[in-house]
This record gives structure tokens, C-alpha cells and sequence, in this order.
């Protein structure tokens, strides 16, 4: 009986690394690809994957109270009941999506985008969501000894996989359906490796358990109030940080998916580094590196100081790099990540508390995902939650110092606890300064932060400007003075490409004119008595600034629609051939709507534009190159492409504007009146469609 038993055992263990694996890949590359899915829907805000976040981690607090719960029933009852519940969770595979309203997908996008996802990956969610905490219960249950915590680091490697394998395989080679054919098939190959795990797990039934296997835990005693607070509080900071530091990254870099995955990685591998033994946790190291990391970030915070007291140009060079700057927020998020997971894995219990471990754990990541998701927005008007947990990562890092020379000699205490203080003192006078803000009105909500300030013209200062921004990046701008008459700013002036093309159509007599995004409202200058001039907005707060701190709107000299809704979805609603000018101004930030950029959107445009019709795009951005993606959208639907380059001026910025038109009358008069030109040697790219587009490729 010894060999079959033994035989067992390896089959078990086999297995329920197979499960957990498949089951992780399953998990993290549903996350991406359901994000990608619905984005074009809200606009392409970042707040989508915070959003998903939320509901991600959320299932997964239920998840894992689910295997709690099991663990009180004797494993033969838990495998029969999981077994039917894997089964339940085909009736939603394959994964298919309903576009909600467009109006409630403006005005109410969390609880849309929350309800949606409930109601289509909810239970096979769910049900992927258990196996991490079951399958380790049982194999606690069903091996008399051995750890089952090593599964929780295999569970996060498979996590890492599917993250690592998303962006550069699965986006990159299969569109949507496609993906969503992969993850069914892999469903049902999870389904079978859980029904064998537990077709063993019957044949072998609970074992005693083989005591002192466990040596490093936190006792076998039921884990109090204090414990599992430790244990969720760890949790929260990191996943706190994780949605900030996302969230920064898409502020200042790119709002793209691959910026998405790269702190959730970190995340990931710290997991699995202090999971998989507790001798990669260098407690004394982690600790000083993390103090260390957040004093340098706090100090490229006031980098002006700091550059001018060192005497030497070190932070400034880092703000003007991307790479280096995100490879600095990157390594200093992972040295928290370590020090929060190696605290959380210190204070682990035994294995017959196991699943109230992660249950905690769970509820600690869904407290920091509801914190940023939910409460942030409402009691923040800007990204504080970044700056207020840098705090309180190097409050936790320098308590783990301080404690490490408590019984040491009074210098080596004084050398450690005095410059870990001033460092300290710096953190905050740092992180305090980032939080302040000089302008008019501030807001936060699910599609970004938008400040209004008033500033002074550098070349002439008797002229101060008012000026919205979104995150970082100018939304429009306008002349204080009511005396003068009010000119087009920014991206939108006289010798831009939109003002160069007003001037070539000025000849109509009148225009129905459609705009996708309206910063101040400054394209309304340009728009004469008799026009039609429409704006569709996805963010309400825009509008509602734009008609109480700038003069463009009541100023124009015709009346504007204003539509809260995501353009394309509004585009769709107008009658067919209605209108002369289309304008996509939704990329001068570097949040790329792509929705707004695939041959199914520009089917919809053209088949609202007029014969004679004009469809003029602005694709400014810092880090993509937007003219490859238009050029195959031009070459697809047998259109005219021309871009316009602009040069900065007093009151205006760079600009490259991108024009289409099927009219070659229209084109060879904007060749002759203008400075547009046929771009040439663009690198040729699969045209972007609903279900298939690729930042990687055009990336500057």
C-alpha cells in the first residue's frame, strides 16, 4: 500500500501545481484583456483599469472567503461542491460584452463598468479566484507534511506569465474574439486538471498532520484581532501604491496597457521572491533600500532644491527622461513591495489557518482598491493617496530600522534613528509640497484631475492667461482681459492645422461642424453665424468648467450643442451625410482612445460625413506616432491623408493636426493654400479594428 500512496501524494502535488498554475494565467490575462474590451466605451480613461481593479480584487476577497468557508467541511464534501461550481461557470463562456448606454457610460462610470463585469465574468472569475487558497488547503489536507505556501509563489509566477504574456503575444497577434477563444479553451483545460486534483484528493482524504513543518509561522494558536489586521494593513499599503503608482505612470508617460502591467509585475514578483522561501527576505536591506528609494524620490519631488544644494543637475536630467524616471518610480514601488510582502510572509500562520490568511490578505488589496477607486476621487482633488502612502512605506520601513538596533550599543542607535528621522522630515516637507496647488478649482473623477490656474504671459506681463490643464497637459487656454477679443490658443491658432483648414472651407456659406473633446471650447472662435457647432465631451466636468471660467462658449457667434458622451458613440447618433467637418481632438494628451482610431469608427464617421466632408485630427503626443495608424485607415477606406505641422508661438504650442478627405477638390486647395504635406516613408502597419490595435508598434 506504501507505493500507490506515495504515488498519490505525487499526483496530488503534480496536479495541484498544474491547477494553480493554469488557474493564475487564467486570472491575470482576463484582467487586461476585459480591460482593453470596455475601454474604448469610457473614453480611454485610466480610470478603467482602476475601475476593473476594484472589481478584480473585490471577487477576490470572495473568492477566498468562499474557500474559508469550505475549509470547516471535510475535503470529500469541498471537492464535490467546487466541482459543481467549475461546471456553473461554462454557462458565461464564451465571454461576450453588451455596449451600455452612452449617457450612463458618461455620467455614471464606475457602477456601469461594474455592473458590467458582474454580469459577464463574474462567476468564472469567482470561481478562478478560489483556487489559489482551496487548492493549498487541500494539499495541507491531503500531505501529512511540506508547505503549501511555495504553491502561493508558483500561483504568482503564473500570474506574472499571464501579464508578461498579454502585451507582447496575445495583443500583438490575436484581436479580441480570438483572445477570448484562447482564454475559453484554457478555461477548459483548468476545468479538467481541477476535476482530476480533486478525483485524487477523494482517493486520498484528509491525513494527520506532521507537526513542526512549519517552523518559521506565527504559531498554531487562532490568529487575533492585532494579526490579522497586520496582515490586511500590509496588503492595503501595497495595493494602495500599486493603483498610485499606476496611476502615475499613466499621468506622466502614456495612459497604454503595457503601463498598466509594469507595476502590477512588480507587484507579482515580489510576491513570489518572499513567498517562495523566507530566506530571500533581507528585512535589514529591504528596509533601508525602501527608506532610501522614497528620500530620493521625495527629493526629485523639489529636484530644483535638491540640484541646487548638491550643485550638480541630477534630478532635472531625470525629469526631462522618461525611461530614467520610470525606472526610478519602478524600482522604488518594488523595494516597498519586498519590504510589505516579506513583513506580510514573517507573519504568516500555520497551515491550519491558511485560508483566514488570505482572506485577510484579500481584504487588505480590495481596501486599497476601493480607497483609490472610490474614496480618492471624493475627498481628493488630485492624486494624494500617492504621496500620503510614500509616507507611510517609509514610516514602516524606518520602524523595521529603528527596531533592528533597539538592544544594540546608544551610538549604533543614535546613527540610525538620527538620520532616519531627518529623512523622514524631508519625506514629508516633500511630499506636503506635491499636494499644494495654486489654482482656481481643482477636481478629481473617474476620467482624471483638472486644475484651472491663472499665469502670466513670460514674453509680455501685463497679459495673464487662464488655463485648464488635464493631469499635466494644457486643455486650453484664454486672455483674462475682456477688453480683447478673444483668439485661438494653444494647440488651435490661426496657423495650425484646424486654423489653416477653417481658412481653406471658409468659402462655404454655412457648416455643420462635429468636435470629439472640448478642453476651453476655444475651436467655437472659429465657428461663423449661421454654422452648426456640436461638442461631444465624455468628462462632465469639463463642461461644466468651460462654461464658468472661459469666454470661448457665450462668446461664439453661433449656439453650441454640448453632449456628455464618448464621441464616437455620440457620432453615431447623428443622421447620415449630415455633417461638413468632423474634428477628433482627443489626443493631445498622451491617453490614446484607439476606439476612436479603427476602420469600424471611421465607417461610422464617414457614413455621417458629407460628400464634400472633411475629417481632421489632432495626434500631437510626446512618446506615439499616431500618422501610421491614420495612414492605414486612409490607404483601407480610399482617402486623401495630409498633416500639418506647426510651429510654437507666443500664445500657441507645437501642433501636428492629420487630415482626410475623399473630396480632391477640397485636398488640392489645402495643398495650395497651406503647408500640408503627404507624409511618405511611414512604416506600413495592420490597420487598427475594434477587436485588433497595437501601441508597441508606434511607439516615437
Amino acid at each position: 500500500m506504501l507505493v500507490p500512496m506515495a504515488e498519490v501524494n505525487k499526483s496530488i502535488s503534480r496536479w495541484s501545481a498544474i491547477t494553480i498554475l493554469s488557474s493564475a494565467l487564467l486570472l491575470f490575462q482576463i484582467q487586461p484583456m476585459v480591460s482593453k474590451t470596455i475601454l474604448a466605451w469610457f473614453g480611454g480613461a485610466s480610470g478603467v483599469w482602476t475601475t476593473c481593479m476594484l472589481f478584480f480584487q473585490t471577487i477576490l476577497v470572495g473568492g477566498y472567503c468562499y474557500a474559508h468557508l469550505m475549509n470547516r467541511w471535510p475535503i470529500q464534501r469541498q471537492c464535490k461542491i467546487h466541482a459543481v461550481l467549475v461546471l456553473s461557470a461554462f454557462i458565461f463562456i464564451p465571454i461576450s460584452f453588451s455596449v451600455p448606454d452612452a449617457s450612463e457610460a458618461s455620467i455614471k462610470p464606475v457602477s456601469t463598468i461594474l455592473l458590467l463585469l458582474v454580469a459577464t465574468v463574474g462567476l468564472p472569475y469567482f470561481v478562478l479566484s478560489t483556487t489559489g487558497p482551496l487548492v493549498q488547503n487541500w494539499y495541507g489536507l491531503t500531505q501529512g507534511q511540506g508547505t503549501p505556501y511555495r504553491l502561493y509563489s508558483l500561483s504568482n509566477i503564473g500570474s506574472l506569465a499571464a501579464l508578461l504574456t498579454y502585451p507582447l503575444l496575445m495583443e500583438v497577434y490575436l484581436d479580441i474574439p480570438k483572445q477570448g477563444g484562447v482564454w475559453s479553451a484554457g478555461y477548459l483545460l483548468f476545468a479538467l486538471a481541477s476535476g482530476i486534483l480533486g478525483w485524487q484528493c477523494l482517493k486520498q482524504g484528509a491525513v494527520p498532520e506532521v507537526q513542526n513543518d512549519d517552523a518559521q509561522a506565527v504559531g498554531q494558536h487562532p490568529p487575533n484581532l492585532k494579526q490579522m489586521a497586520n496582515w490586511a494593513g500590509l496588503a492595503a499599503l501595497a495595493s494602495t501604491l500599486l493603483l498610485a503608482v499606476t496611476d502615475q505612470l499613466t499621468q506622466d508617460v502614456a495612459v497604454i496597457p503595457f503601463l498598466w502591467i509594469l507595476p502590477l509585475a512588480i507587484y507579482l514578483i515580489s510576491f513570489i521572491i518572499t513567498f517562495d522561501n523566507c530566506k530571500w527576505y533581507f528585512r535589514r536591506c529591504f528596509a533601508f533600500a525602501t527608506t532610501t528609494g522614497i528620500l530620493i524620490l521625495s527629493l526629485y519631488y523639489i529636484r530644483e532644491t535638491a540640484d541646487n544644494y548638491l550643485g550638480i543637475r541630477i534630478f532635472q536630467n531625470i525629469a526631462e527622461n522618461v525611461i530614467a524616471y520610470t525606472i526610478m518610480m519602478a524600482v522604488v514601488f518594488f523595494f516597498i513591495c519586498m519590504t510589505c510582502h516579506g513583513e506580510l510572509f514573517c507573519l504568516r500562520p500555520g497551515k491550519k489557518h491558511l485560508t483566514l490568511y488570505y482572506l485577510c490578505i484579500s481584504v487588505g488589496g480590495a481596501v486599497g482598491g476601493f480607497f483609490v477607486s472610490v474614496l480618492c476621487p471624493i475627498i481628493f482633488s488630485q492624486y494624494h493617496e500617492y504621496h500620503l502612502g510614500l509616507i507611510i512605506a517609509f514610516s514602516l520601513a524606518g520602524l523595521i530600522l529603528v527596531r533592528q538596533v533597539l538592544d544594540k550599543r546608544g551610538t549604533l542607535q543614535l546613527a540610525v534613528v538620527i538620520p532616519t528621522g531627518l529623512a523622514f522630515g524631508v519625506v514629508v516637507l516633500s511630499q506636503w509640497k506635491m499636494i499644494q496647488h495654486e489654482a482656481l478649482i481643482a477636481t478629481r473623477s473617474f476620467y482624471g484631475t483638472l486644475q484651472v490656474s491663472q499665469n502670466t504671459n513670460p514674453q509680455n506681463s501685463t497679459e495673464s492667461h487662464i488655463q485648464l490643464r488635464h493631469g499635466r497637459v494644457v486643455h486650453g487656454s484664454q486672455i483674462i482681459d475682456d477688453s480683447l477679443p478673444l483668439e485661438p490658443t494653444t494647440y488651435y491658432g490661426s496657423k495650425s492645422g484646424i486654423g489653416q483648414v477653417f481658412n481653406v472651407l471658409d468659402d462655404k456659406s454655412t457648416m455643420d461642424i462635429t468636435a470629439v473633446g472640448l478642453g476651453v471650447g476655444t475651436l467655437s472662435v472659429y465657428a461663423r453665424r449661421g454654422d452648426k457647432l456640436r461638442f461631444y465631451e465624455i468628462n462632465p466636468d469639463v463642461i461644466t468648467i468651460s462654461k464658468t471660467y472661459f469666454r470661448y462658449l457665450e462668446n461664439s457667434l453661433t449656439k453650441v450643442e454640448l453632449i456628455a458622451a464618448d464621441g464616437r458613440m455620440g457620432i453615431r447618433s447623428l443622421a447620415s451625410k449630415s455633417t461638413d467637418l468632423l474634428i477628433l481632438d482627443a489626443f493631445s494628451s498622451d491617453a490614446i482612445p484607439v476606439h476612436l482610431l479603427t476602420l469600424e469608427a471611421f465607417e461610422v464617421y464617414l457614413d455621417r460625413l458629407k460628400r464634400d466632408g472633411v475629417i481632421c485630427v489632432h495626434i500631437s503626443n510626446q512618446h506615439l506616432n499616431l500618422i501610421p495608424v491614420l495612414e492605414g485607415i486612409s490607404r483601407h477606406h480610399h482617402l486623401s491623408l495630409r498633416v500639418i505641422n506647426s510651429q510654437e508661438t507666443a500664445d500657441t504650442f507645437d501642433a501636428q493636426w492629420a487630415i482626410l478627405s475623399a473630396h480632391s477638390e477640397f485636398i488640392t486647395k489645402l495643398d495650395k493654400q497651406t503647408n500640408a504635406f503627404q507624409p511618405d516613408n511611414i512604416t506600413q502597419i495592420t490597420p487598427w479594428t475594434d477587436n485588433y490595435s497595437n501601441l508597441l508598434q508606434i511607439i516615437k
